[in-house]
């Protein structure tokens, strides 16, 4: 007896693409085992990356 077909691709693209195809999530690295200076200036950039270097001047001065 001849072998039968074990899978079709027939429809199978469009089925794909009605909810779109998606990026994966990009994680963030885990910090365990990173040295502490550079955790905590990381802190510090998160903190204040989003009020912007005209709004951070006003309110701290210059950076040194």
């Amino acid at each position: 007896m001849p072998k039968r077909k074990n899978t079709s691709h027939h429809n199978q693209n469009r089925k794909d693409h009605r909810n779109g195809i998606k990026q994966p999530d990009r994680n963030s690295l885990s910090t365990n085992g990173t040295d502490d200076k550079i955790l905590r200036n990381a802190i510090y950039s998160k903190k204040y990356n989003q009020i912007g270097r005209e709004k951070y001047s006003e309110l701290y001065g210059e950076q040194k």
